[in-house]
């Protein structure tokens, strides 16, 4: 009988553990509701997968009682609260999304100047987006944040004058948008950019920063872009001619759509920032120490000369992932299975090459 007792109990305590999330899509619309959150959720510290999670109302301006929180794995919005000036609750967040259709959006927050609780996020599924968040002039507090796995979207923040704050930022993958920031000058912080995957519609769309002048510091010689690109009104824009973007024009994917116009001279047209890249020394995939991938383009077969041994990853324009040990010195790869098109290969340092399947 004592044995029944005590596993019926232990079944309890499961249950009751299980039972202390959310098990449903959660908005919560006022500032009560936050307050209410840990005695609702008793120790809910991982959202679950699928669970989406919504902040959205007039009177809240606290996050502290979600200080619980360590990792969202639906989608995680926090929007239209005017009075909330920083995250404060939110310095325990390390991972959001787990899958495409998630991610982290800060929209419409009026007061918001202040985003440094978030410097323990690391990793983004899904959209990560800033959009008129009118009072953020920088973005201190992504120093942590090394991948974003869907689009990165920095839009109408009226008074963000740099992206100083997610320099540690290497992968996007999807689409990288820098959109009517009216008063941004100064892009620099994603220099360590090295891979923007892109995708059918997706690429780099810088558009309509007024103050802009460069893109001094998109990326590096080494980063690899995807998909399309567009470069348009940006009234002040005359620096284009920068490693990334030169190495972009002089190999696009096949079917990219390349649109600029409407910036000043030097980046109005497509011959004006080529012509401007004449002379710049870009390296190019396969010469860079550590791996060596002939031929490229290739067909059915690819040979990898590596300096060391472990997995790399060949990645997809859709960021499909495929892992392949490889072996110190020559490794003969079948690539008979994958479709014609732009693929990405990172290797055991972490270095990104852009291969092409005819």
């Amino acid at each position: 009988m004592k044995l029944i007792l005590f596993t019926f109990f232990i079944l309890f305590l499961i249950s009751r553990s299980n039972a202390q999330c959310p098990t449903t899509p959660l908005t919560l619309a006022t500032q009560s509701d936050v307050n209410n959150f840990p005695d609702n959720y008793p120790g809910c510290a991982v959202i679950p997968d699928g669970i989406d999670i919504k902040i959205m109302g007039d009177d809240i301006n606290d996050l502290g009682p979600l200080q619980q929180i360590t990792m969202v794995l639906g989608a995680f919005e926090i929007r239209e609260c005017p009075d909330l000036v920083n995250l404060e609750g939110l310095e325990n967040l390390v991972t959001v999304g787990n899958d495409p259709l998630d991610g982290f959006i800060l929209r419409d927050l009026a007061s918001l100047t202040d985003i440094t609780a978030l410097s323990n996020l690391d990793s983004i599924t899904g959209e990560f987006t800033i959009r008129t968040c009118n009072q953020l002039v920088n973005l201190n507090g992504l120093g942590a944040l090394i991948r974003s796995n869907g689009s990165v979207i920095i839009r109408d923040n009226a008074l963000l004058t740099t992206l100083q704050g997610i320099n540690s930022l290497k992968f996007i993958g999807e689409t990288l948008e820098i959109v009517e920031n009216a008063t941004l000058t100064d892009i620099s912080a994603l220099s360590n950019v090295d891979t923007i995957i892109g995708g059918v519609e997706g690429g780099v769309f810088i558009e309509a920063n007024d103050l802009l002048t460069s893109l001094s510091g998109l990326g590096n010689e080494y980063t690899e872009i995807g998909g399309n690109l567009d470069l348009l009104l940006n009234g002040g824009l005359s620096v284009c001619s920068v490693p990334s973007i030169c190495k972009y024009l002089g190999n696009p994917p096949a079917d990219a759509v390349i649109t600029i116009s409407g910036n000043t001279t030097g980046c109005n047209t497509q011959p004006e920032i080529e012509a401007g890249c004449i002379g710049l020394s870009i390296d190019t995939p396969g010469n860079v120490p550590g791996l060596i991938i002939t031929p490229n383009p290739f067909s059915d077969q690819l040979i990898l000369e590596h300096t060391d041994k472990g997995e790399i990853m060949l990645i997809n324009l859709l960021g499909t992932q495929e892992k392949i040990a490889v072996s110190e010195g020559k490794n003969e790869l079948s690539t008979a299975h994958l479709f014609p098109g732009i693929y990405f290969i990172r290797d055991t340092k972490g270095t990104i090459y852009k291969i092409v399947k005819q």
